[in-house]
């Protein structure tokens, strides 16, 4: 279980993706790395057109002002998803 300064530090990490109510961005996210950024398998899963994916994870980069492209924010990023999903 982590503990609440970690959960605090993931949720604040995501908090940007929550202003679409915390549904269509943050899954978008979670499956893109489930799926190691394939984006055939996400685009499957999520039942979307690839241009959909590709506006998608521009917006989540911009909102978090990362690049998905990096292996370290991918894990980090996953590790946060994961992080929340535990804590709560």
């Amino acid at each position: 279980m982590p503990g609440p300064g970690l959960v605090a530090m993931a949720r604040r990490l995501l908090a940007p993706l929550m202003s679409d109510g915390g549904t269509g961005m943050r899954e978008t996210l979670e499956a893109y790395l489930r799926h190691s950024g394939n984006t055939r398998e996400t685009c499957r899963e999520l039942f979307i057109h690839r241009n959909t994916l590709t506006y998608r994870l521009r917006k989540i980069e911009e909102l978090l002002r990362l690049d998905l492209d990096d292996g370290e924010v991918r894990a980090t990023c996953l590790l946060a998803l994961r992080i929340v999903a535990a804590g709560t």
